[in-house]
Order: C-alpha cells, then structure tokens, then sequence
C-alpha cells in the first residue's frame, strides 16, 4: 500500500458512518451509498473472507466475556465489554447485508462458530478462564490483542471505505477494551468497570496519536466526527 493511499484512506474514514455517542453504536449510511442501503461495490474474494471471519470473532468475544462475568459476578469489566462486543457484532452485521453476504452466524447459539478456528480458540479460552479470575484476565487480553492484530490485516487488505471505517471503529474499541483488561488484570477498574479515555473534541488528531492522559484523540475513536463530546467509555 503506498502512502497516498493510506493517506487517502485514512481521510475517508474520517468522515464518518459509524458513530458512537455515550457507549452505543448507530450504523449509518456510507455518505455515496444509494439510499436503499445497497452499494455499487465489489468486495475482492479476501475482502468477504475477513467481514465473514469478523462476524464470528466479535461473536466470540461477546460470548466468551459473557460467560466470564456471568461466573465471576459480573467482575468489571467483562459485562460492560460484553455488550460493547454485541454493538462491534451488529455494525459487521450491517455490512453483511450491505454486500449481500450470507451471515455465519445464522442459527447458530452463543458458543457455536462456522468457523473451525474461532470454535477451538473459544473452547481453549473459555476453559483457561474458569480456572481463576486471573486467568480471565489473560484471557481477554489474548482476546483483544489477537483482534487487534486481526482488524489492522483486515484493514491492510480492504479497499472498500465503509468497510474500513467499521473496521477502524473496531480497533478503536479493541484497543480501549485491552487498556480496560490489562488495567483490571492489575486490579485497576473504575466503579462501573469501565475505562474512560478522552480525545480531543474536534476529532482533528492523528490516528495513533496520544494526548497528555495516555488516551487516543484519533478519528474512529473518542472524539472523532460523530462521537458527540469526545468521551469513549470502554465498549467502544
């Protein structure tokens, strides 16, 4: 990928369509999109392949955090990322339909995934994650890490801009949901389990780009265009 075209990219993506305002997510339009909701695009063969495989490792993640707080007493702060897991969930949602791609999800009950490695991946997590707490911990930092890593490849390989918006919203709120597990692993948690990052309100700093508090200020995370006052409550 050249550096005008990350530039580019990175530009668009700015603009919006998928907006966050006090911890929920609102799915809207791509702005060249027909109203109709359909698209004009063409997804490449591994541009499907990652929204399908994104589709169940944000159901995974829901489930496995899910299931967690449900064993350890609602421990902050896996409830809250939890349901932040169901807004990442549906967003790919949206762009399933979008592309008319069929949902791997479809029929399928918490703990079930089409995917053979995402299946074998929640068995081993969510058995480690019964055995303390604290491996819970691990547990989910492994989780957001690996998603991490998974959405910045996804977004190497897509071309197609409101798919890389969502995506880019997502690594935003993997990245604060592993600041939140990684904090509370350390037995650092706020009363609501939540961690709270700031970004400049106007949404004008870079991506990557951190402010005096340690927390990001980039577009696609707080503060950014349609993320109302600038402040991202993990579950992003």
């Amino acid at each position: 990928m050249t550096m005008t075209h990350t530039l580019l990219r990175a530009a668009a993506i700015g603009i919006g369509g998928v907006a966050l305002a006090a911890g929920a997510w609102t799915a809207t339009a791509a702005p060249w999109a027909p109203a109709d909701g359909t698209t004009t695009a063409t997804l490449t063969s591994a541009e499907r392949a990652d929204l399908l495989f994104s589709r169940d490792e944000e159901r995974m993640a829901r489930d496995l955090y899910a299931s967690i707080a449900t064993q350890y007493g609602d421990a902050a702060p896996f409830r809250t990322i939890s349901a932040s897991e169901q807004r990442h969930f549906d967003a790919v949602g949206v762009l399933l339909t979008r592309y008319g791609l069929s949902d791997p999800a479809s029929g399928k009950t918490a703990g079930v995934y089409a995917d053979a490695d995402i299946q074998k991946l929640y068995d081993s997590l969510l058995a480690q994650a019964k055995t303390s707490l604290t491996e819970a911990y691990k547990v989910g930092i492994t989780v957001e890490t690996r998603d991490i890593a998974d959405l910045r490849s996804a977004i190497e390989t897509s071309s197609a801009t409101d798919v890389d918006r969502v995506y880019m919203t997502l690594l935003a709120g993997s990245d604060s949901h592993l600041k939140a597990l990684t904090n509370a692993s350390q037995g650092i948690v706020t009363p609501t389990g939540a961690a709270v990052h700031r970004g400049q309100a106007d949404g004008t700093a870079a991506p990557g780009r951190y402010g005096a508090n340690g927390s990001a200020g980039a577009a696609g995370r707080a503060g950014g265009p349609g993320y109302g006052n600038g402040v991202c409550i993990t579950g992003g």
